[in-house]
């Protein structure tokens, strides 16, 4: 058994694109298909029984691998972050209630996410045609493109639209609902979509039970004549994760099409109208953004919201890895310095909705665990990839990587 107890195959179902259904958001692989089996049934298939196995004989299933990845890396992983929320399930309770063949009731699937498809608004630059309806467009015109997102292995593989399935929608609604206590939702942009918003009225009857947790552009708050924030007001819990990505000096670059003084006054009427809210800004941290790290942190603390990162992995080209060394020295320095002796101030000026003590422990946190993970491997002789992968999305935007990022001629 690993030091760390991994919850997810005995509380969660992850829906993605394509069909998919997964252990969680970072598990890659398929263990079922929406299109053809039910939540229900997948979580006692074959192949989430098999990974049950792996975790409790501490076999590292090759589907964990983002996790590993970042332990490897000195980086808090997402089974170490959902020890912590969902830590009611530990090995006894899994040896209380599961059989001997490894299948587990489904009344213990407390937390799903889902994605209705890849509707969005949006085509940033560390995304792809899995995730975005834009850069699905996007490939299917430019054939450079297309081709350079087949080399790295981030092109939408089905060349089918595929959407949620409504049966899935109602299996969620009619029969998971009771027992929920956390339902995640994401894209896509789901605040951009029809049926986001008559899920949430059908899970109206079990919102003050479940807490939502949302990764969201919020270039919106409306959306054909329905306001998200009447809908969200009456769930336990709303864990709003803002995809900002950025600061004002490149924004606009990562996030093709975004409107930042949109996202800024939508924050605004968030901290004014929400009471069950716990709202941060996430910067999906990659080559695109880490030289701007301290200014991202100077920048979210001033839209007095919590601090929160996550991390590209794949495709490689993206990965933080492969920044130079003086780049690399530069970014943990910068990082080091501001957050001993500037920090603390910077966080008291613009706290109103937050709490300074819990901005500076998510700032230091997170901080931790980008340099870690970013000081881990030395992959800079790949750096070549970055400025090929730039390239591409360049051509196709009619942009210039070094305009916006003049620290990367060297």
């Amino acid at each position: 058994m690993s030091k760390t107890f991994c919850p997810m195959p005995w509380t969660h179902l992850n829906i993605k694109q394509e069909g998919k259904v997964s252990a969680c958001w970072r598990f890659p692989d398929k263990l079922g298909d929406y299109r053809t089996q039910r939540l229900q049934d997948i979580w006692n298939d074959s192949s989430l029984l098999q990974l049950r196995n792996d975790l409790l004989n501490n076999v590292q299933n090759k589907g964990c691998r983002s996790c590993w990845d970042m332990e490897n890396s000195g980086t808090v992983s997402t089974r170490q972050t959902c020890s912590h929320t969902f830590n009611y399930v530990d090995q006894k309770f899994v040896e209380d209630n599961q059989n001997n063949d490894y299948t587990f009731p489904t009344k213990f699937i407390r937390s799903v996410e889902i994605r209705f498809d890849n509707i969005c608004n949006l085509m940033c630059r560390h995304c792809s045609p899995d995730y975005s309806s834009v850069w699905e467009q996007a490939v299917k015109k430019d054939t450079a493109l297309m081709e350079k997102m087949q080399e790295y292995g981030t092109y939408r593989k089905d060349a089918n639209h595929v959407s949620l399935t409504q049966e899935m929608v109602d299996e969620i609604a009619n029969e998971l609902a009771p027992n929920l206590e956390e339902i995640m939702i994401a894209g896509g942009e789901p605040l951009y979509h029809d049926k986001h918003y008559k899920f949430l009225e059908d899970m109206q009857p079990y919102a003050k039970n479940i807490r939502l947790s949302y990764n969201t552009n919020l270039n919106i708050l409306e959306y054909k004549g329905k306001s998200v924030l009447d809908l969200w007001k009456n769930f336990k819990e709303v864990w709003v994760r803002i995809s900002i990505d950025g600061d004002p000096s490149c924004y606009e670059y990562v996030r093709a099409a975004g409107n930042l003084h949109k996202v800024e006054d939508n924050i605004k009427k968030l901290n004014s109208t929400l009471t069950n809210a716990d709202i941060s800004a996430t910067c999906t941290v990659n080559l695109y953004n880490i030289t701007r790290f301290v200014n991202i942190c100077k920048y979210y603390t001033s839209l007095d919201v919590y601090f929160h990162t996550s991390l590209v992995q794949y495709p490689k080209a993206l990965n933080i890895k492969l920044l130079p060394q003086h780049l690399k020295d530069k970014v943990t320095n910068d990082f080091n310095y501001w957050f001993d002796n500037e920090a603390e101030e910077h966080v008291a000026k613009y706290a109103k909705y937050t709490k300074p003590e819990k901005q500076l422990q998510r700032i230091k946190k997170f901080g931790s665990n980008v340099l870690n993970y970013m000081n881990s491997d030395d992959w800079h002789n790949e750096w070549h990839k970055f400025l090929d992968y730039s390239k591409a999305l360049d051509n196709h935007h009619s942009t210039d990587l070094f305009k916006t990022y003049p620290e990367f001629l060297f």
